[in-house]
């Protein structure tokens, strides 16, 4: 009985000692204040910073179709001239004059902060007439010296490319800056040559056309870089250039300067000089080269 009642009174006091504990571990005492010290405030959390009202650029950038006129100089061009593939003679230089007037297309879309999408085609043709400097075979045809020819070419270009901000990289945008141009260009030249006043025939008296048709293709990755200006508020001045070729293959390369103004938030109107050259694979029978250059002026919707 006497050691009944001794045990009960120590887990009454180690539930005396550790109460105080619990107490102390969840409710952590805060310091007094000191003298000369006033009660500590919650602090309230800062205002989230203001979105500059400043647009990163001066006018809005949206969904943009456009269509220009290429006013090309008309120079004797382009030339046919024989390859590393051909067996004979096989070259026919200045294939006739451009057409006063090329047209194109050209489509934007901007895709991230920083860079536009951009879509641009033209078609240009030409025709002529000459006289066969020498006995030539073209496109599998032969013809003689003094043969009257006549010529036709219609060329197709187009390519999609990413304008993208280079330099320096900051919003709101400088009014001088540096873009960074990615691009996949295609040219292609559909050539017809004749000699109308040529008459061939077969041993059964069947007369045979001396007309012929070729096309050479040229597809290539272009990179290059922009230079802009902004004038004023909706003037905006630009220089670009871009090439890639490959030695002993194609070449390809294009430049422009142009002037653009903002008319309203939905029209532009856009004007300067554009160059272009192009030179097909020198492994075929035949390949071209062609220099296009000229003024043009286009109008632009954005939606």
């Amino acid at each position: 009985m006497r050691n009944h009642l001794n045990s009960r009174p120590f887990p009454i006091c180690l539930v005396a000692l550790l109460f105080p504990a619990v107490l102390v571990a969840q409710d952590p005492p805060v310091a007094a204040p000191q003298a000369g010290e006033t009660t500590p405030r919650a602090q309230t959390p800062l205002p989230p910073p203001k979105k500059s009202t400043v647009p990163d650029y001066p006018d809005p950038r949206t969904l943009t179709i456009g269509a220009f006129f290429w006013l090309t100089l008309p120079a004797p061009q382009p030339n046919l001239i024989g390859g590393e593939a051909a067996t004979g003679y096989s070259t026919l230089d200045g294939l006739g004059k451009q057409h006063p007037t090329s047209e194109g297309l050209d489509i934007s879309y901007p895709i991230t902060r920083t860079g536009e999408l951009h879509l641009e085609a033209f078609e240009a043709k030409g025709d002529g007439t000459q006289i066969a400097p020498a006995a030539t075979t073209l496109f599998s045809t032969g013809y003689n010296k003094g043969d009257f020819l006549s010529t036709q070419y219609q060329i197709q270009g187009a390519k999609l490319y990413l304008d993208d901000l280079l330099h320096p990289f900051k919003f709101p945008v400088e009014k001088f800056r540096l873009k960074s141009l990615w691009e996949v260009q295609y040219v292609g030249i559909q050539t017809t040559i004749d000699a109308p006043l040529k008459t061939t025939s077969t041993s059964t008296g069947t007369v045979v056309s001396n007309a012929v048709s070729g096309t050479r293709q040229v597809v290539l990755p272009t990179f290059g870089i922009a230079a802009e200006y902004a004038l004023r508020p909706h003037v905006l001045l630009r220089a670009a250039a871009t090439g890639f070729g490959i030695p002993h293959h194609a070449d390809l390369w294009d430049a422009e300067g142009t002037v653009s103004w903002r008319r309203s938030k939905t029209w532009e109107v856009k004007a300067g000089y554009k160059i272009m050259y192009f030179k097909s694979s020198p492994k075929r029978d035949e390949y071209n080269t062609d220099t296009l250059s000229g003024v043009f002026v286009g109008l632009r919707y954005h939606f």
